[in-house]
């Protein structure tokens, strides 16, 4: 049998071996190619055997990828690399997109003369782990690839980045344009990946992950990508200027799990976005303690909301009228103690949690918890008095938020009529058409909701015409100061009066002196609440409370 035959044998011997992973053997003098059958029939492709394969197949790559493989294919032919290792997406004869895994060696003669390119292909399926917008991976992959890297106690930079003037495009040009500024984006990234992995984080967030670029490198590729946005962008001739935020950790604590590394390097972009005009936000080995202090706080958090909650707590902060003075009802909401953290602020955890997947469930027990003790305590005395929970964007946004919530009440035997729902200012994220028709649902099964901290984010005017909501809750910092403050007493008296003269309620936070009491009386507000009348109190404290006895 001659050396042709022998070949052709051995071929066949391993392209019949395994379902899902193709043979390729390709004569690199002729450029002649023979393909496993399974292979040629699951993509389309016009024989066993083709001459320039590699640009055959190249046509059934995603454009997002066609880039790399091209310049892969490209090296190995001018000898200047000895394999091909790579992922990328192939579209097969139905029109979807597999997740490919193609690997390939050079084959050289004693003289080192090249010979043969052979290799095999893995066929992983349709490509679920790829983002459908940007064509990267997604925010789950992002989380298997940190958790791979804690098990292999391999350090590492995480670089977040995220767009914070996004939404001005999708209101003036619609989503699908927007769609197009993400993909735009997204091939810029694709740019960086010989030393890093991009991921898709969600939204308008995306990620690098790197075990080889140093800070510095991270650095200049965050400055490139900042350039980029402000003079680069061109979508359907229109020259766009996107505002970036960044953040980036430096990871060598493998005793921190994937999720705290993610949500505090949210937590870093959140801070880069709001407070640093987009300056990147550095966590490492330049202020190694406050980044480890942070992750270590997270990471507690996190394993305290794994064991039931433990740690959390609900207190009560009576509502009252404003006019009587009566006690109206209460918000409800949480509190955490630990050793060796002592009490921590909810007004730092909730912002360090609200992007964590755990979040959810810390808001459910927030809910259940805080009706059933009200039930029990509250409504068994004092039928009348409503309790209010805060919902943030992850949790209406999840698809069961709905059923989670009617299980909830069915129950406990919690009475709908007495649950508000305060819709916290992040969840302006959310398409507008999205929350009416949630609060729609609410609404059906006898819930009313609010919009919380109103002034902030979620402040939107015209959202009072186009969500049906029961009310607005004027956020603490528009009252601060409030007596010495004229613009203050000016925009305060123009949004109640606003807010009254359509019908809705309005609640005013952080109401401290009897003097801002009877100015925001005179404004026309209808509810108020804040020390002036109590601090949040336990269940037990709030019953004994002269405002609940009268």
């Amino acid at each position: 049998m001659d050396k042709v035959a022998l070949l052709s044998k051995v071929f066949e011997a391993f392209a019949s071996s395994t379902k899902g992973r193709y043979v390729f053997l390709t004569d690199m003098e002729t450029n002649i190619s023979r393909w496993s059958k399974s292979c040629v029939e699951e993509f389309g492709l016009p024989s066993e055997r083709m001459e320039n394969a590699g640009e055959i197949w190249e046509e059934h790559i995603h454009p997002m990828d066609k880039s790399r493989y091209h310049q892969s294919i490209a090296d190995l032919f001018e000898g200047k690399s000895e394999s091909h290792d790579m992922v990328y997406r192939a579209m097969n004869k139905n029109g979807e997109y597999v997740a490919c895994t193609c690997k390939g060696t050079v084959i050289r003669d004693d003289d080192g003369k090249p010979l043969y390119f052979a290799g095999t292909i893995d066929n992983h399926g349709i490509a679920s782990e790829y983002d459908s917008v940007t064509a990267l991976y997604t925010k789950d992959k992002l989380l298997d690839t940190l958790a791979d890297l804690k098990d292999e106690s391999q350090r590492y930079y995480i670089l977040f980045v995220g767009m914070y003037n996004f939404g001005e495009f999708n209101n003036v040009y619609g989503y699908e344009f927007g769609n197009k500024i993400l993909r735009t984006f997204a091939e810029k990234l694709l740019e960086f990946t010989d030393d890093a992995e991009v991921y898709h984080a969600g939204g308008t967030k995306f990620a690098l992950v790197s075990t080889q670029l140093n800070l510095s490198e991270i650095k200049e590729i965050y400055s490139e990508l900042v350039d980029y946005c402000r003079n680069s962008i061109a979508v359907e001739g229109v020259n766009v200027t996107i505002t970036l935020g960044g953040s980036c950790t430096e990871v060598m604590n493998f005793n921190i799990d994937e999720h705290t590394v993610f949500s505090n390097g949210l937590l870093g972009l959140d801070e880069s976005m709001k407070d640093r005009h987009g300056e990147l936000c550095v966590f490492g080995s330049s202020n190694l303690d406050k980044s480890h202090e942070r992750l270590v706080l997270l990471n507690a958090l996190r394993n305290c909301i794994s064991h039931d909650c433990e740690g959390f707590s609900i207190v009560y902060q009576p509502v009252v009228s404003a006019r009587e003075e009566r006690l109206k009802g209460a918000e409800a909401l949480v509190r955490w103690q630990k050793n060796p953290f002592g009490s921590v602020s909810p007004g730092e955890f909730i912002g360090w949690l609200e992007d964590d997947p755990l979040f959810y469930d810390l808001g459910l027990w927030i809910a259940r918890n805080s009706m059933k003790y009200w039930k029990e305590k509250v409504l068994s005395v004092r039928s009348e008095l409503t309790l209010s929970i805060n919902v943030s964007y992850t949790q209406l946004e999840r698809k069961n938020f709905r059923r989670d919530l009617l299980e909830i009440l069915k129950e406990l035997d919690y009475p709908p009529e007495n649950l508000r729902v305060e819709l916290t200012e992040r969840c302006s994220v959310l398409d507008k058409n999205f929350i009416r028709n949630e609060i729609i649902f609410l609404r059906s099964q006898g819930i009313l909701t609010f919009i919380d901290d109103f002034g902030t984010g979620f402040s939107a005017l015209e959202l009072l015409l186009f969500l049906p909501v029961a009310g607005i809750k004027i956020d603490k910092a528009f009252v601060d100061g409030i007596d010495e403050d004229e613009k203050k007493r000016i925009v305060a008296r123009a949004t109640i009066e606003c807010a009254s003269n359509i019908g809705l309620m309005t609640t005013i936070e952080g109401v401290e002196t009897g003097d801002v009491r009877e100015m925001l009386l005179g404004f026309g507000a209808s509810h108020l609440q804040g020390y002036h009348y109590s601090k949040p109190l336990s269940i037990d404290d709030f019953t004994s409370h002269p405002l609940f006895k009268e």
